[in-house]
């Protein structure tokens, strides 16, 4: 029952992310979030376009015919993109997540002074720590998903379990999701292992920010501008309001 609890309490700490972002002046930081996105994706779509001509050059050398060689080429082509474009959109996610880290640690830490001032604060770490720290957890992360949706994909062909898979698999990508966004607001507390293991406690609240993340980056462009700032503010609210951080710091 807890678990569902804190997937509410989640959900609804995005109804008062969005008064504090207003009053406390936020919405500059969504250009940072926005930039890392737009060159992610260039690079992505870029990558995916090599990658159909590398792909067809490969199939029609293979080809043992003339007749259907450009054919398959082509199809292969097509395929190779659509595979790179569909590993690109999963990796983007992670990699804006990463590389915003000390932007999106300001925004945690501006709510925390905000919310919560009295708790004690270790941080003190830099841009280049914080970015390490952030690529680590969220490449980590990144890698679980992938691993976990290959196995629930392999089990989807069974049909009983097949009803269960894109529900299962949507809130596998939520929780990741959600935890590198609480973490944002534990790296002025805790360390890298520290922070993992308090974030077991709390995985309700990891699902429940990132059901609305994922919702949220499905709008189209003004998603990509909002999603970030919105939902690791929503994210420092859970953390301060409906955990023991003050007890462990």
């Amino acid at each position: 029952m807890k678990f569902f609890k804190n997937i509410s309490r989640g959900l609804a700490a995005y109804a008062q992310a969005t008064g504090l972002i207003r009053e406390l002046r936020l919405w500059t930081y969504m250009a940072i979030p926005l930039g890392i996105s737009l060159v992610v994706t260039l690079s992505v779509s870029t990558i995916a376009w090599q990658t159909k001509s590398v792909v067809s050059n490969y199939f029609k050398g293979f080809w043992p015919w003339t007749f259907g060689a450009d054919f398959m080429a082509s199809v292969s082509g097509f395929l190779g993109s659509i595979g790179v474009l569909l590993m690109g959109f999963i990796m983007t996610k992670y990699l804006v997540l990463a590389l915003s880290a000390p932007f999106m640690s300001a925004v945690a830490e501006k709510i925390r002074i905000h919310l919560r001032p009295e708790l004690d604060f270790q941080g003190g770490n830099n841009f280049w720590a914080l970015l390490w720290r952030g690529l680590r957890l969220n490449l980590g992360n990144l890698a679980r998903e992938l691993g976990l949706t290959l196995l629930l994909l392999i089990f989807s062909f069974i049909p009983a379990f097949g009803l269960i898979t894109t529900p299962l698999l949507f809130l596998i990508q939520a929780y990741f999701v959600g935890v590198g966004n609480m973490d944002y607001s534990l790296e002025a507390f805790f360390n890298y292992r520290q922070s993992k293991s308090f974030l077991n406690q709390y995985r309700g609240l990891a699902v429940g920010n990132g059901i609305l993340f994922n919702l949220l980056a499905l709008i189209p462009f003004v998603g990509v501008i909002i999603v970030l700032p919105l939902s690791v503010s929503a994210a420092a609210i859970a953390v301060l309001k409906h955990t023991d951080l003050e007890h462990r710091v």
